[in-house]
């Protein structure tokens, strides 16, 4: 097999970095700087260790990373004291990886899965995006893998499902580039010679060849979007819970990440993932799995986290503000907030804004539909009164809090200006639908469940509600929510119609001032630059229902030729005029 069969162009540039690199960790914010287009984000992005949660690691666990790229699993493993052999069939990754783990216990061969022979076994085989590309004969490539896996161990298989919800909605196949051609049957005329034997598989296929392999032990595990940047990782117990149409839509949201999956899904993705989880079809319609499979039930609890429900993770943050929650139900469902990664200090470095959850809270989780599902709902039926009560619900969660003062020079910041403002409590900067769990038509009952910002000082009540109209307009638009306004209203617009229908009419603030406050809060939580922030914040304003954001998943070509103009000395500064001459 040639080296370069599978190669996504981006290697020469991954090594380069992870040369230079003073921090190669799973979650380094020097390399995540580095990101600017899909290969890059696939590389760097530290939402790809998230999958690996589930898993049960340590100090004294063997571990064998099958097809381990540029090492981002092999290195999240080795940093949780386990000891790994990653085999890589590219000599590029093979040797991206060796320098990301070089300083761990890692052990990088360049080579085939197939040529690894160890009489002692491991206790974990990760098979990470790989069995797709066994050709033929997956029983034969999964029989060899689990003839590697010692007693008491288990195989851990991630990989898209061929039957997967996006794959209907007309998302292109993740390999072959076209849409439908999994749900077909893989047709020849369809692939090319380096896609000829790409297979994937159904859970009632994936689930036959594992146990052909002897492992009728399985533990399955549905990653959303899909197991590359998963931000949720789901159980099969999360969709056999009574509520499992809310629970799942809070935990997972739009199903699909129209950012970077090509074709186009044309329908209310999130309404339709609720009509699947309610039929019952929700765990075997994922767009991929993760699955633990084993020899036998005991093997599966050692190796694997059985009492979980769920895991939600944070966008991409920096490290001190990575972040998971760990949903669990033993009688009573409670969530735990942990740190994702060890930092120096548990709220970061902001000077205005501070973590509030800095990890080893567990609280119980309030049941039933947020707010923002409310309002979607409502939405749907063309119900803006229904809106309008949502909208004053929320008002009367915010006028508790609220107090008339004046804002000095000195306590200002980009979420309260200086001068006669209406101020909520600094944690209400979070206030959103998303956040408040409770019977709408009691404002007093209603549950602020998510208070993990604080903004010092306070935060001024009406740019908190553009950013509150703002975010269900962006929930909307990403998630192809049909609504009574033309198709073509973009999420900026969308905004100010759902300001107008909040009781005391619009807020003085706009929806360029939430542009810049917002690009400031996201500074403080991911790094970055002003400009940039706020041409992608412009950038979303600007979407549609019509004209949603889908395709190629990079950026855009000005948007690549920017990143190439900042890594020129000096280039920064005139990328950031080009942005605001755009």
């Amino acid at each position: 097999m040639s080296d370069r069969r599978w190669r996504d162009g981006a290697e020469d540039r991954i090594t380069a970095v992870l040369r230079d690199a003073a921090d190669r960790s799973s979650a380094s914010d020097e390399l995540a700087a580095h990101i600017d287009d899909w290969p890059t984000r696939y590389h760097f992005g530290r939402a790809r260790t998230n999958l690996l949660h589930p898993l049960r690691l340590g100090t004294g666990v063997r571990i064998l990373d099958v097809g381990a790229g540029s090492g981002v699993n092999s290195r999240w493993a080795a940093e949780q004291g386990a000891s790994v052999v990653a085999v890589e069939g590219d000599a590029l990754r093979a040797e991206a990886a060796a320098l990301r783990c070089e300083d761990l216990d890692v052990e990088v061969r360049h080579g085939s899965a197939t040529d690894v022979v160890d009489d002692n076994g491991f206790d974990l085989v990760l098979c990470i995006g790989v069995l797709e590309y066994a050709g033929h004969e997956p029983d034969r490539f999964l029989a060899h893998l689990a003839g590697l896996v010692r007693p008491g161990g288990a195989l851990v298989v991630a990989i898209e499902n061929r039957f997967g919800l996006a794959y209907w909605l007309q998302a292109d196949e993740d390999h072959l580039g076209l849409p439908f051609v999994g749900l077909e049957g893989y047709p020849p005329v369809a692939a090319t010679g380096a896609t000829a034997t790409v297979r994937t598989f159904s859970r009632p296929e994936l689930a036959g060849h594992l146990t052909a392999a002897g492992l009728t032990a399985q533990r399955w595990y549905q990653p959303f979007p899909d197991y590359k940047l998963p931000t949720t990782v789901l159980t099969d117990r999360c969709y056999d819970q009574p509520d499992a149409v809310d629970l799942v839509d809070q935990l997972v949201g739009p199903p699909i990440d129209r950012s970077r999956m090509g074709g186009r899904v044309s329908a209310d993705e999130r309404a339709i993932h609720r009509q699947v989880v309610g039929a019952g079809h929700g765990a075997d319609m994922a767009n991929s799995f993760l699955v633990v499979a084993a020899t036998d039930d005991t093997a599966l609890d050692r190796r694997s986290d059985g009492d979980a429900l769920a895991w939600r993770f944070t966008g991409d943050r920096r490290r001190a503000h990575l972040r998971v929650r760990r949903l669990t139900d033993d009688g009573v469902r409670r969530i735990d907030r942990r740190a994702t990664h060890p930092v120096d200090t548990a709220t970061g470095d902001g000077r205005w804004l501070v973590l509030r959850s800095p990890g080893g809270a567990t609280d119980d989780y309030t049941p039933g539909p947020n707010l923002e599902q409310v309002a979607l709902d409502r939405i749907r039926a063309g119900d803006l009164t229904g809106v309008r009560v949502v909208l004053a619900a929320w008002s009367a969660v915010a006028d508790r809090g609220a107090v008339h003062r004046t804002v000095s020079d000195a306590e200002a910041h980009p979420f309260l200006s200086a001068g006669s403002r209406t101020v909520l409590p600094g944690d209400h900067l979070d206030l959103g639908l998303d956040n408040l769990v409770g019977p709408v038509d009691r404002p007093d009952e209603l549950r602020f469940v998510d208070d993990e910002w604080e903004a010092t000082g306070g935060v001024d009540r009406h740019l908190v509600a553009v950013r509150t109209c703002w975010k269900l307009a962006a929930a909307l638009v990403a998630g192809g929510t049909r609504h009574p306004w033309p198709p073509s209203t973009t999420v900026d617009r969308l905004a100010d119609k759902l300001c107008a229908l909040l009781p005391d009419g619009s807020p003085t603030a706009t929806v360029d001032h939430l542009h810049l406050a917002e690009a400031s809060l996201r500074i403080e939580a991911m790094g970055g630059d002003l400009a940039t922030h706020v041409a992608q914040l412009r950038a979303v304003g600007r979407r549609s229902v019509a004209d949603p954001t889908v395709g190629s998943g990079g950026r855009s070509p000005l948007g690549r030729r920017l990143a190439a103009l900042k890594r020129l000395p000096g280039g920064g500064r005139l990328a950031d005029l080009v942005r605001r001459l755009r």
